[in-house]
């Protein structure tokens, strides 16, 4: 918990309550979505009103601590961005699994920069694959 209260402080926001428990839950990398976010945290916080979740999830955003991960079911899915990484979505399960960049990535993002005269301020992938190994269990 002492990370996440770091965490926000960086980013210049209240270490409250409600954000601990949206960042905890983010931090168990299931890629919720925000009603899939809102059930696992009324089970701890029965008070928490789905608005709670929604405004702090928007400012979480806007910082730059929480991602949203756009796939094909149409939902916006959730992750703390804590380092640069590729999102694999299996297209029959729906499984988000995180991979971390390779040296490549790092190259091409540097090469993009250098070659279109920008400064590239985060990298999303996202890689939709045809099954995965929860799939084949």
């Amino acid at each position: 918990m002492s990370d996440f209260v770091h965490l926000l402080k960086t980013k210049d926001l209240k270490a409250t309550p409600q954000r601990i428990c949206v960042l905890r839950e983010l931090e168990k990398k299931n890629h919720p979505t925000i009603e899939h976010l809102y059930d696992a945290l009324r089970k701890e916080n029965p008070s928490m009103s789905l608005a709670t979740v929604y405004k702090n999830i928007a400012t979480l955003k806007e910082k730059g601590i929480v991602i949203e991960v756009n796939i094909s079911d149409g939902k916006m899915h959730y992750d703390i961005y804590s380092h640069p990484h590729v999102h694999l979505v299996c297209q029959n399960c729906g499984v988000i699994q995180d991979i971390d960049y390779d040296d490549a990535l790092v190259a091409y993002q540097h090469s993009l920069e250098t070659h279109k005269g920008i400064k590239v301020g985060r990298l999303d992938l996202i890689a939709t694959i045809e099954s995965c190994s929860f799939c084949k269990k």
